[in-house]
């Protein structure tokens, strides 16, 4: 798989396996994982603890519903950049515009939480490295969130280098 940027202020993927195709498919739909845990890893309070109450209240009923609509439009942004995806021979192809990098880095930060929730990841779990005799659905939720962060760090870079 090979990142690009063009000239013509587009971002790219080629040669896309298809279980990374289907990977990124998944970005918008991070719903799947939704619970109480996900909506407090998204959604954190402002004010841990009871002392803050007032100030919880008014952030739930003022400031959660416009980060709901946020990360809504996000998530169909890129589901619409999706959606160009095509194959390319054995492989995929997509390109979308700049202008939706920081679309693409909420919404992968957006399932990176919710999947971390949905496996009761901790820290000690996401520094995890090395091989294993066999493969869990826990450890498969890791490569994917370590496999969005990937993406996550390439549009970081394109986006420092053009300050």
């Amino acid at each position: 798989m090979e990142f690009y940027e063009t000239e013509d202020g587009k971002l790219g993927m080629r040669e896309i396996p298809p279980v990374v195709a289907e990977l990124l498919r998944q970005i918008p739909r991070w719903t799947e994982w939704e619970s109480d845990e996900a909506e407090n890893r998204i959604f954190p309070s402002p004010a841990p603890g009871s002392a803050e109450t007032e100030l919880r209240a008014d952030w739930q009923a003022f400031v959660e519903p416009e980060l709901h609509d946020y990360f809504l439009s996000t998530r169909q942004m890129v589901e619409a950049d999706l959606r160009g995806m095509a194959e390319d021979g054995e492989s995929f192809a997509m390109e979308f515009s700049r202008k939706h990098a920081e679309a693409w880095l909420n919404a992968l930060n957006q399932v990176r939480l919710a999947l971390a929730a949905h496996h009761g990841f901790d820290e000690q779990d996401m520094d995890r490295h090395g091989a294993r005799d066999s493969l869990d659905e826990r450890d498969l939720a890791l490569v994917q969130i370590h496999f969005y962060g990937l993406i996550q760090h390439w549009l970081l870079e394109i986006l420092e280098g053009s300050e």
